[in-house]
């Protein structure tokens, strides 16, 4: 049978899944600010980007490397606007709720498992680059063959 309805507030209910009704307690945000959250953001974009934006430089010219620069920041500014005026058209806050209003549930459930192997995939390449980067270094530290057995 259904379930019924919450009568507390911070609830939301996601779309009749084989006839059931599912319910998710929305919790409130942590106690940041605009401009730490901001700065996190700033961070989580610059920390996994400036890895590969050297090699691409130099790779593509540095005259054609800007430019791609520009474009993909342009395309990203045009993917957050439409994603913002689609939240205000369906009435939803967030990226979750939106593919939840505009695919169901399945859709939700898709999103949910790729946010979760999006960054436990970054997590391993990190931790291979990082491997691979402290072996070259430790290496290059005065007996370094000693330290070499130990990392490999």
């Amino acid at each position: 049978g259904s379930a019924q309805e919450p009568k507390s507030e911070g609830w939301i209910q996601f779309q009749e899944f084989k006839s059931e009704v599912v319910y998710f307690l929305l919790t409130k945000g942590g106690n940041s600010d605009l401009p730490s959250a901001g700065f996190n953001v700033v961070n989580s974009i610059i920390g996994s980007g400036i890895i590969g934006l050297p090699y691409s430089m130099k790779e593509a010219g540095f005259p054609l490397g800007v430019l791609l620069l520009v474009v993909v920041a342009y395309i990203t500014d045009y993917s957050i606007i439409l994603l913002i005026k689609g939240g205000n058209l369906s009435g939803t806050n967030s990226y979750q709720e939106l593919v939840n209003k505009s695919y169901g549930f399945i859709g939700y459930l898709i999103l949910s498992t790729l946010q979760f192997f999006y960054p436990f995939i970054g997590m391993i390449s990190y931790n291979i680059i990082t491997g691979d980067t402290l072996t070259k270094v430790f290496q290059t530290i005065p007996g370094g063959n000693t330290v070499k057995h130990l990392v490999s």
